[in-house]
């Protein structure tokens, strides 16, 4: 039978593995946030109206973040690049957004997520037009 003094000398040693597993756990969810969020997604629709190129742009577990660009990457935050023929021709800060004065020709068009510090997710949507 354990009397109680020598209970109060066992009940910090018999705390040790419980705290320890505490610890592993919060370990395990900073050691990966992404496992947390949701990956962010991309839908892009668009129309010609004359030489102007409108997007709408659809997005699920991401938020567009004009004020944190060029800061620290915070997971599903940032905003959108916008390619033409390879080259990029614009940051994007909302859902909505015209590219004017597309030049004549036939294109290529991809549109990626892209964190605060502009790198970028990995995710996104090609296209071709053509302007006449």
């Amino acid at each position: 039978m354990i009397r109680p003094k020598n209970l109060l000398v066992l009940l910090p040693l018999l705390a040790i593995p419980i705290l320890a597993q505490l610890d592993w756990v919060a370990g395990q969810a900073a050691a990966s946030p992404h496992e947390h969020h949701n990956s962010p997604t991309l839908a892009v629709a668009h129309r010609l109206q004359g030489d102007d190129l409108h997007l709408q742009l659809t997005v699920t577990g991401f938020t567009f973040s004009l004020e944190n660009m060029g800061k620290e990457n915070r997971y599903g935050e940032g905003h959108v690049h916008l390619y033409l023929d390879g080259k990029k021709v614009a940051k994007i800060f909302s859902p909505q957004y015209v590219y004017r004065d597309v030049p004549t020709g036939h294109h290529d068009v991809m549109v990626e997520l892209a964190h605060n510090n502009h790198d970028s997710y990995g995710i996104k949507q090609t296209f071709q037009i053509d302007i006449k």
